[in-house]
């Protein structure tokens, strides 16, 4: 009866790590980034957030000189290594053909699309 116990218990950690292995590889399916990419034009924003619906994609809105834009685009370079499966981008105000929406009081502006909605 001890040997029998033995065999299940030895086959449930085989089915465990089989289901884990499985969870894993299907979680980790899709492109990967790894990095925090600068977006050019309003157009390539666009682009960026309708190109790949199941992936979760953070953008940031910033301009040069104003109090904490430095200070996140650092941050989101760092969280793109932790979390390359996440698409992390960085837009001038300036260059998203919307600029007047986001004057210096509201900058730095945060972003995040999943399946294609904000």
């Amino acid at each position: 009866l001890i040997n029998g116990e033995k065999e299940d218990e030895t086959c449930l950690r085989k089915y465990r790590k089989r289901c884990m292995q499985d969870m894993h590889q299907r979680l980790s399916f899709g492109p990967k980034y790894g990095y925090l990419s600068e977006l050019q034009s309003g157009e390539h924003f666009l682009q960026t957030v309708e190109e790949r619906k199941t992936t979760t994609i953070i953008i940031h809105i910033y301009e040069d000189n104003i109090k904490g834009c430095d200070l996140l685009n650092s941050s989101l370079t760092s969280l793109a290594v932790e979390y390359p499966m996440v698409r992390f981008c960085k837009i001038k105000a300036s260059k998203t053909g919307a600029g007047d929406r986001f004057s210096s009081d509201v900058l730095p502006t945060l972003l995040v699309y999943r399946g294609g909605e904000l």
